[in-house]
């Protein structure tokens, strides 16, 4: 008796389903032939003794079925992976982090996999299975692209729970490069500058142009950052002389991560100006940033 018994609580969990739905139905037997009549499409009439006996063992069958449920061992159940999907350079590291419990207090192991460019979209084991359920992702130019992480907890009865997680990998954003730069008398001593830039990300350029100022060896500001790529320099007075301007270029990206610096800058020497040209000034400069 004892040996069929845990025969039964050792069966299938389809074995433990079946019986709960047969002690339903043999249940609902007892209680309402004439509702089973009309499914099976015959009579069926049952003494109150044979009712009885039908019911109890329907609920020996349903009680048999939730026991064998619910003493059966359970898979790991994963509760997060830090960091969750999203976007990622390459240069960086990510540290992939599983957090997993299980109902049944077994201890736990896991192992990570990984799926993208870098290994021709096939899965490729990276670490594990171990207890560690950490794993440190160096990202390298060849990843740029979609890439899946797949974490697989198994407990002391190799049940396991698996999960996956997107994880979009592009190259640094890159800053704008000055092309061409060009500085050309405008009218009298009224000079123009000009610059053209490119950025390989499509991002909006920022440009600023300065003079070089030999008393005090510092940069002086002509034009400040605006997204106005010409700035207009008055030669008059000292200025006629030899000279340096700068011309720099900033994207929207990195002017944080630069402070008040360029992403790239470059110079150019102009050369004296003719005196009666530098005490020529017929134009007014406007040299505020244009919409």
């Amino acid at each position: 008796m004892i040996e069929s018994i845990t025969g039964i609580l050792e069966s299938t969990p389809l074995t433990y389903k079946f019986a709960i739905i047969l002690g339903v139905i043999l249940v609902i037997a007892a209680i309402c032939p004439p509702l089973i009549s009309a499914l099976v499409k015959q009579s069926i009439a049952l003494t109150g003794r044979q009712a009885q006996a039908l019911a109890a063992i329907g609920l020996i069958l349903i009680v048999v079925g939730s026991s064998g449920l619910y003493m059966m061992p359970k898979p790991p159940r994963i509760i997060d992976i830090i960091p969750p999907a999203g976007e990622f350079t390459t240069g960086s590291t990510i540290t992939v982090t599983v957090h997993a419990s299980d109902p049944d207090k077994d201890n736990l192991i896991y192992e990570f996999l990984r799926k993208g460019p870098g290994t021709d979209d096939q899965w490729y084991s990276v670490q594990g299975p171990l207890e560690d359920n950490s794993w440190s992702w160096v990202i390298w130019p060849a990843d740029k692209g979609p890439n899946f992480i797949k974490v697989i907890v198994y407990d002391e009865r190799d049940l396991n729970k698996s999960a996956c997680r997107e994880y979009k990998i592009r190259l640094p954003n890159q800053p704008p490069k000055i092309n061409s730069k060009s500085a050309a008398e405008f009218d009298g001593s009224i000079w123009k500058l000009e610059t053209n830039a490119s950025d390989e990300d499509g991002d909006q350029i920022e440009y600023r142009f300065s003079k070089f100022n030999g008393s005090n060896r510092n940069w002086d500001i002509i034009c400040n950052w605006s997204t106005t790529d010409e700035c207009y320099l008055d030669r008059s007075g000292n200025d006629a002389g030899k000279m340096t301007v700068r011309f720099e270029v900033r994207d929207h990206y990195h002017r944080y991560k630069i402070e008040d610096g360029g992403d790239h800058k470059m110079e150019l020497k102009l050369a004296k100006i003719a005196s009666e040209t530098a005490d020529n000034f017929p134009v007014s400069i406007d040299n505020s940033p244009k919409t």
